[in-house]
C-alpha cells in the first residue's frame, strides 16, 4: 500500500494561485503553479505567488512540476519557482513556447533545459509511479489533465476542462482516452470547481461567435477587440471570422503574439504573412482588426492609456467599433467597469461582452458532474475555488454517484491522507502557505508594513520636516523646513504650520539643554521619534489625518560655504 497525500500550496477558497502537490511515498509531484492578481487596495503589487518554502525544503524529493496549460492561474509563477529550484517543468509546445520568453522577460537564466515537452497520452516513468498526460477542452489548445498511476490506483488531476463533444481540432478531449484511463481503477478525482455554481453544461456559451460575426461582416468600420492573453479560444474563432472576411488583423501583446507565431495556430489556422499587419498598418486602414491583448489588469492599463489618448501607437477613433470580449477576471471586476466608463467617453462604439454573454472555458456544474460519471472514482477532491464553490462541486459529485464520506473539501497547507479504498482523512499536520507580494522584480520584499504605508500614503498624506543644528552646541541654526503632500495646503500664516513649528523648536531647545549637562546622553533618533510623535498628534487633532511623518535633522560644523564670485565678461 503506497503512502498518498495531496496538498494544496494556493487555489484553495480563492481564485487563482492554483498549486498542488501529490506526494507518493514521500516523492513529491506537483500540479500547475499559478498566479493571482491582487484587489486594486493593494498598492502598487503586480501580482501574488505562493510561498515556495515548502517546495524549497523539499527541492530533491520533487519529481517534477506538470503544468495544465501557460494560463496566468496555472503557471504564472513558474519563473519565480525556477529562480529559486532546479526541477523539471513537464509541459506541451506552446507552453514551453510561452514560458521560456516569460524567463527571458523576468531575466531567469539558464533554465531553458528544465522544460521537458511531452503530448497527449504521453506516460513519463517514475518508477513506481507513472504520470500520464490527457487532452482536456479548455481555452488553450492541447490543455492537459494528468493521470498518476500508483500501485493503489489512479489519482486524476483533471486540470481546466470543459466536456463538449462536438469540438474536433486541438481544443478537443479524447473521450476514448479518459474511458482507458477510467477502466484502471480511479481512487481519487481532483476537479476545477472554481464555476461549479453556474448551472447546467459550460458549451455553448463560451463561444463568442455569434457576438463577433456581425461587426467583423462590416468592413466600413475598424474593430479593435480586447482580452485576456489566456482566450485562445476566442483568438481562433477571431481569426477564422477574419480570414473568411478577407480582414487583416494587427497584435498588441508580446505574449500573444507568441502564441500566434506557434506551430499549433500556424498549421491549425493556415495564417499566412498577408493577415498579419502590423500596428502602424492598422492605423492607416479603414477595416483592420486589433486584437489588443492582456493578463489581468494589463489589458485595462493599456484600454485605458489609449483612451486617454496617451498611447504612442494606437488612437481611438470614430470610425472604430471596441468589443471587450472577455468578462473580468476574479480580482479586476471594479477595474472592468471602471474602464468601461472611460472608453464610452471615445468617440468609438462600445460593445461589452458579460459573464452573462460568455462564459470561461472552465467546469460548470454538468461538466464536474460528466467528468465524474466518466471517471468513476472512489474518492472526489474539489480544488481551484471559492468554498461555495466546493459545496456546488460536491453535490454534482454526489449526483455522480460518489459516496458523501469520500469528498473531502480542503483548505491551503491541509494535509489530504488517501488511503486505499478512497479514503479521506485530513492529517493533524499542515503546511507553511501564504501570500508573496511580487512589486516589479522584488518577490516578498513587500510586507504588511509597506503595504499599510501605502495606504496611510494614498489616504492621509506625508510630511516632510528638515532643520540643521549645529554639532557641537546642538543650536538651531536654520529655519524649520515643513513640506506636506496630500494633507493640507499650508502658508506661512496657517496658524497650523506655526504651532508645528513651535513645537519642534521648542524638542530641538529641550534636548539642546539636556546635551549642556549630559553630552553622551544626546540621541538624534530619540528627536526624530519626539517630533513625530508630537507632529501627527496635532495634526491628528487639527485635521483628521494621520500621515507618514519623515524628520531629517543635519548636524553642521557650523561654517558656511562662501561661493566666491568670478568675473566674466558680460558681468
Amino acid at each position: 500500500m503506497a503512502d498518498i497525500k495531496f496538498m494544496a500550496l494556493g487555489g484553495q477558497d480563492e481564485r487563482g494561485k492554483n498549486i498542488f502537490v501529490i506526494s507518493v511515498n514521500d516523492n513529491l509531484y506537483i500540479f500547475d503553479a499559478g498566479i493571482k492578481f491582487p484587489e486594486r487596495s493593494v498598492l502598487g503589487i503586480d501580482v501574488i505567488i505562493p510561498n515556495f518554502d515548502f517546495l524549497k525544503a523539499n527541492a530533491k524529493k520533487i519529481k517534477g512540476i506538470f503544468l495544465s496549460n501557460p494560463s496566468s492561474n496555472n503557471s504564472g509563477a513558474i519563473s519565480y519557482i525556477l529562480r529559486e529550484i532546479d526541477v523539471p517543468v513537464y509541459c506541451n509546445e506552446l507552453t514551453t513556447t510561452i514560458l521560456k520568453y516569460r524567463n527571458l522577460k523576468y531575466r531567469i537564466k539558464n533554465r531553458e533545459n528544465n522544460f521537458k515537452i511531452i503530448n497527449d497520452k504521453d506516460v513519463i516513468n517514475f518508477g513506481d509511479v507513472k504520470v500520464e498526460a490527457f487532452r482536456t477542452t479548455a481555452a488553450f489548445p492541447e490543455s492537459y489533465g494528468f493521470a498518476i498511476h500508483t500501485q493503489d490506483g489512479v489519482i486524476v488531476y483533471a486540470g481546466d476542462y470543459i466536456i463538449d463533444g462536438n469540438e474536433q481540432s486541438y481544443f478537443s478531449t479524447d473521450m476514448n482516452h479518459l474511458n482507458q484511463i477510467a477502466q484502471k481503477g480511479v481512487l481519487a478525482l481532483i476537479s476545477d470547481a472554481e464555476y461549479a455554481s453556474r448551472i447546467g453544461y459550460t458549451v455553448p456559451n463560451h463561444r463568442i461567435e455569434k457576438f463577433i460575426a456581425a461587426p467583423i461582416k462590416d468592413k466600413k468600420r475598424r474593430l479593435i477587440l480586447g482580452m485576456f492573453e489566456e482566450d485562445v479560444f476566442k483568438l481562433f474563432e477571431i481569426i477564422k471570422q477574419a480570414k473568411a472576411n478577407d480582414r487583416k488583423i494587427a497584435i498588441y501583446g508580446k505574449t500573444i503574439t507568441k502564441v500566434v507565431e506557434s506551430k499549433v495556430i500556424q498549421e491549425s489556422l493556415n495564417i499566412t504573412e498577408k493577415d498579419i499587419i502590423s500596428i502602424e498598418e492598422f492605423m492607416k486602414s479603414q477595416d483592420g482588426i486589433l486584437l489588443l491583448t492582456g493578463a489581468g489588469d494589463l489589458l485595462y492599463a493599456r484600454l485605458a492609456k489609449i483612451a486617454a489618448g496617451n498611447d504612442d501607437k494606437v488612437e481611438f477613433t470614430e470610425n472604430d467599433t471596441i468589443i471587450l470580449a472577455t468578462p473580468p477576471a476574479a480580482g479586476v471586476e471594479k477595474r472592468h467597469a471602471e474602464i468601461l466608463d472611460e472608453l464610452s467617453r471615445t468617440n468609438a462604439k462600445l460593445i461589452s461582452l458579460t459573464e452573462k454573454n460568455i462564459w470561461s472555458m472552465r467546469a460548470s456544474y454538468e461538466d464536474i458532474k460528466l467528468m465524474t460519471r466518466i471517471m468513476k472514482p472512489k474518492s472526489f477532491i474539489p480544488i481551484k475555488g471559492l468554498y461555495k464553490d466546493f459545496l456546488s462541486a460536491e453535490r454534482a459529485a454526489i449526483e455522480a454517484g460518489v459516496d458523501k464520506k469520500n469528498i473531502q473539501l480542503i483548505n491551503n497547507g491541509q494535509i489530504l491522507k488517501i488511503n486505499d479504498g478512497g479514503k479521506l482523512v485530513i492529517g493533524a499536520d499542515s503546511i507553511k502557505t501564504a501570500d508573496v507580494y511580487v512589486d516589479g522584480i522584488g518577490v516578498g520584499d513587500i510586507g504588511a508594513v509597506v503595504l499599510n504605508e501605502r495606504k496611510q500614503l494614498a489616504t492621509d498624506g506625508a510630511v516632510i520636516i528638515g532643520a540643521n543644528i549645529n554639532n557641537k552646541t546642538k543650536e538651531l541654526i536654520s529655519l524649520i523646513d515643513i513640506q506636506m503632500r496630500g494633507v493640507i495646503y499650508i502658508t506661512d500664516e496657517n496658524p497650523i504650520f506655526k504651532l508645528m513649528q513651535k513645537q519642534i523648536i521648542d524638542i530641538l531647545e529641550k534636548y539642546k539643554n539636556e546635551a549642556k549637562s549630559k553630552p553622551a546622553s544626546f540621541d538624534l533618533n530619540a528627536i526624530k521619534k519626539e517630533i513625530v510623535s508630537r507632529i501627527r498628534s496635532t495634526l491628528k487633532q487639527e485635521t483628521g489625518k494621520q500621515p507618514i511623518v519623515l524628520v531629517i535633522i543635519n548636524e553642521l560644523d557650523g561654517s558656511f560655504f562662501e561661493p566666491k564670485m568670478v568675473k566674466s565678461k558680460n558681468s
